[in-house]
């Protein structure tokens, strides 16, 4: 492994307050449009956060959108994590991940938010499950966001660092360790697609793909 690579991965995902890093990975956007179409849209979280609704395509099933501790399970090992339904009329995303550098995934879900949806401010700071103690990110993964349907006057902001640049197409890893939230101001839907993956034997591609992607970022600045 690049040492250079590690070193710049391990710091920011494990050691700085960095706000978001826009991924260096491309798809077919249209393609994943119209899979969308597939979804089966629960509620997510609650009244809390209202419009807010998810749809996993990987993950114990289809309607299972919350942590695995909702569900009864004791430990994380036990969780019966799978391809649902969804997964057969979304191809183009389904070999998307096949190919992406995760070597198994947890969760990968549609997260909708309905026009005049809100998602309240919250931290997903990890280590509130059981096994989540004393954390490498680079070994347990971290959330990639994809946003599909974003339209204008959508917006996410993440204390302390502004407003995330979200535009259709693109990708981000979020530190969502910070005190976040969402409001749909506009007349659409807004469609995104969230992947817990564990890098595990492609951790080398991983960290080259966070290196390489924080170095276009910041050399274009």
């Amino acid at each position: 492994m690049n040492s250079k690579d590690y070193e710049l991965a391990d710091w920011l995902l494990n050691k700085s307050d960095f706000g978001w890093l826009e991924l260096d990975i491309k798809f077919d956007l249209e393609e994943w449009k119209n899979e969308t179409k597939a979804a089966q849209f629960v509620d997510h979280r609650g009244s809390e956060h209202p419009g807010w609704n998810s749809s996993c395509i990987h993950g114990i099933d289809v309607d299972k959108t919350g942590a695995w501790t909702n569900y009864g399970y004791e430990r994380e090992e036990d969780v019966p994590y799978q391809w649902t339904s969804i997964s057969q009329h979304t191809p183009s995303i389904k070999r998307f991940w096949e190919q992406f550098p995760y070597e198994r995934y947890r969760r990968i879900r549609f997260m909708e938010l309905e026009p005049g949806g809100k998602i309240s401010p919250h931290s997903d700071a990890p280590g509130r499950l059981p096994g989540e103690q004393d954390l490498d990110m680079l070994e347990f993964g971290v959330p990639i966001n994809v946003a599909i349907m974003h339209p204008e006057n959508c917006h996410m902001t993440l204390e302390g660092h502004g407003t995330v640049p979200f535009q259709e197409g693109k990708a981000f890893i979020i530190n969502i360790r910070n005190v976040h939230s969402f409001v749909n101001n506009s007349n659409s839907n807004r469609i995104h697609l969230i992947a817990h993956g564990v890098p595990g034997n492609r951790k080398e591609e991983f960290v080259e793909l966070i290196a390489k992607s924080y170095r276009k970022q910041h050399e274009a600045h």
